[in-house]
Formats: C-alpha cells, sequence, structure tokens
C-alpha cells in the first residue's frame, strides 16, 4: 500500500460550534431541540427532507411541495435525521425528541408513530426486512416492527450513537462514537463481532469487495473484513473523516474536513487525491463514473472519478453540510441557511433545475 501523506491539520472549528448543542446534549443524555443540518431521501419521484419542524415532500420535475408534515401539537420535535424508506412506500423518520413515526410517502399520512427513546434520533434509520434499525444518542440501537414500531430487541454501545446502521443479509454493522465498529445479527441484536479504531465513527460504513469502510475522527479510513472485523488497511487523513465513502467499482471516494477530497483503490492505494477550497463533512455521491461532492462553503464539484478531471463546479449560497443524492440525472444538494433548502442539478452540466424553499406557514 502506498500510504497517504497527511497534511498539517486545519481542523474543524466551524463544525464543533455548530454542534456544541447537540454534543453537550449527548453527552447529558438530553433531547431538546439543537441545530443541525437537513437529512434528505428520495424514492425516484419525490424528495423527502427532514429539517426543523417538518417533514417536506418536493416533486422530482418541477421541485414544488407536494406535502409536509408537522406533528400537531408538538412544538419540541424538530428532525434532522434522513428519512428511510421501505418498498411498501412508507417512509420512516426519527426526531430529536426521540419519536418514531411511519408516513405514507405519497402523501405524508401517518400510518404510526411512537416515542421510542429518551436521547435524539440524530442517524437516519435502515430497513431491514420486517424490521427498522434506529440509532439513538442514548447509546442504544433499537430494532422494531415496521409494521407497528413494537420493539424487538436492543443494543447499548458505551458512546452516543449517531450513524445510519447498514444493513448488509444477516449482519447490521453499527459505527459509534466510542471509536467501535460492531458487527451484529439483524434478527437478534446479538454481537458478532466488534472491532475497536483509533477515532469515533459518525457516519455509516459503505461496501466494497467483502471488506467495510470507515472514516474516523482519528485521521484515518479503515478497511475491516466484513467477516471478523480484522483491519485490512488504513489511510492517514489531514483531518476528521466525517462522511462515509462513496464506491465506484473499485475505487472509494470521500474527503476530511481540512477540504482534502481522497480516491483509494481496494488495497488501499492512491488513485488521487485534491485540496479543495472549503470543508469536506459530507459524503460524496457517484453515478456513471463521476464523482460529485460539496464543501462547506457552498460549492458544488463534479469530476471524473478515474483521474479527477473536472467536470463542473456550482457555487451556491449557504452551508453543505448534508449528503448530495444522485437520482436519474438530477443532483439534489440541501444548504443550511441557504436562499434555497434544496437545489436540484443537471449532473451533465451542473446547470440548476429547480430550487426548493419552503413557504412559511
Amino acid at each position: 500500500m502506498n500510504p497517504q501523506t497527511r497534511r498539517p491539520r486545519r481542523g474543524a472549528p466551524w463544525l464543533i460550534i455548530l454542534l456544541l448543542p447537540l454534543l453537550l446534549a449527548a453527552c447529558a443524555g438530553g433531547a431538546s431541540p439543537s441545530s443541525s443540518w437537513p437529512g434528505v431521501a428520495t424514492d425516484g419521484e419525490l424528495a423527502y427532507i427532514a429539517y426543523g419542524p417538518a417533514i417536506y415532500a418536493v416533486s422530482l420535475v418541477d421541485g414544488r411541495e407536494a406535502w409536509r408534515f408537522h406533528p400537531e401539537g408538538d412544538a419540541a420535535s424538530q428532525f434532522y435525521a434522513p428519512p428511510a424508506l421501505d418498498e411498501e412506500g412508507i417512509l420512516y423518520v426519527g426526531s430529536y425528541d426521540g419519536d418514531l413515526t411511519a408516513l405514507e410517502a405519497s402523501s405524508g399520512t401517518i400510518v404510526w408513530t411512537k416515542e421510542l427513546t429518551g436521547g435524539r434520533i440524530v442517524g437516519g434509520p435502515a430497513v431491514a426486512g420486517d424490521l427498522l434499525i434506529v440509532p439513538s444518542s442514548n447509546r442504544t440501537l433499537y430494532a422494531v416492527r415496521r409494521e407497528n414500531g413494537q420493539n424487538v430487541w436492543t443494543f447499548q454501545s458505551d458512546r452516543p450513537l449517531w450513524a445510519t446502521p447498514l444493513v448488509d443479509g444477516d449482519l447490521i454493522f453499527l459505527a459509534g462514537l466510542d471509536h467501535s465498529m460492531y458487527a451484529l445479527d439483524r434478527q437478534s441484536g446479538e454481537l458478532v463481532w466488534q472491532q475497536e479504531l483509533e477515532g469515533a465513527l459518525a457516519d455509516q460504513p459503505a461496501s466494497l469487495n467483502g471488506l467495510l469502510l470507515a472514516g474516523t475522527f482519528g485521521h484515518s479510513l479503515n478497511a475491516l473484513d466484513k467477516s471478523n472485523g480484522e483491519i485490512a488497511w488504513s489511510v492517514e487523513t489531514s483531518d476528521w473523516v466525517w462522511g462515509n465513502p462513496a464506491v465506484n467499482e473499485t475505487t472509494a471516494l470521500f474527503g476530511d474536513v481540512s477540504g482534502v477530497l481522497y480516491a483509494v483503490d481496494e488495497a488501499g492505494n492512491s488513485v488521487w487525491d485534491v485540496t479543495l477550497d472549503g470543508q469536506i463533512a459530507a459524503s460524496p455521491a457517484t453515478s456513471n463514473g463521476a464523482v460529485y461532492f460539496v464543501t462547506e462553503a457552498g460549492n458544488v464539484l463534479a469530476r471524473q472519478v478515474s483521474d479527477n478531471s473536472p467536470l463542473w463546479e456550482q457555487t451556491i449560497d449557504g452551508q453543505l453540510l448534508t449528503d448530495p443524492i444522485v437520482v436519474d440525472a438530477t443532483l439534489l444538494v440541501a444548504a443550511l441557511n441557504g436562499e434555497a433548502l434544496l437545489t436540484a442539478f443537471n449532473t451533465e452540466s451542473g446547470a440548476i433545475r429547480w430550487t426548493y424553499q419552503p413557504a412559511e406557514e
């Protein structure tokens, strides 16, 4: 392996300031609302945005609002975790006050709602067969029935859980702020293996040819054997790796919060890297040999996976901390404190198709 050269650490003061209320509340076990960035999911027809007091459904055709969900009589509810969708058209959303709600994705009608946890739901839920797997800042992972939210099993970690779990066959892979990656049995929640890494893990791992790829706050990307958790290789980075890698065939692409974007192969060898003007907290997206990524400073960039050749670049207003999503020929980018909550780009040209900003209620 050719190890990456570690660049000078610039830190992430903007991220620490933004997340300080969440960090303090997580340590204290509180559940009061706090600021965070939008969570986005899509079913190919609508984009679903979890942000602040509501869930918004937006048409991918023209950016018009199809519906919004705001819990009646619950002024404390705040939504930021990315929603999860199942094959039956049900949308599952978790809130900062620990509630879990199932909605009809086409209309926003409530199917069921449950007070699940005393902590906040920061990472999105994951669909696992007839179960829904939900992480919480109260250090607990919950498995509940998709049909009604009934508890099936729980798993306890040593620190808050902020990452959406990765469901892979009969296993669930869970990244923890306690520096550990866990593999759990999907049906029982029993621990299969645990691997401690040098730094907190805040996002979902990625899968590449029998390996789990996990970035850490310990300035590294690590590849673990899925079967036993053994570390196959590790790549040094300049700073925290917050977002999970995107995989394009045998290339993994990821950024760190000092603004470096990395491309490595399945053996951990460097393919290329580039230092950008703006810090990277979000995970990239890939499609048709291109990688799309955003920086906190408002930059939206597209490059060739193979050689880092620039395809296009745009700058929009706001902080870009949410993972971009590619659906068909559209790139969805959510912004914090910007002129538009969601912007849709043409993936080939970078032209803006439409923007969406919720009207005040």
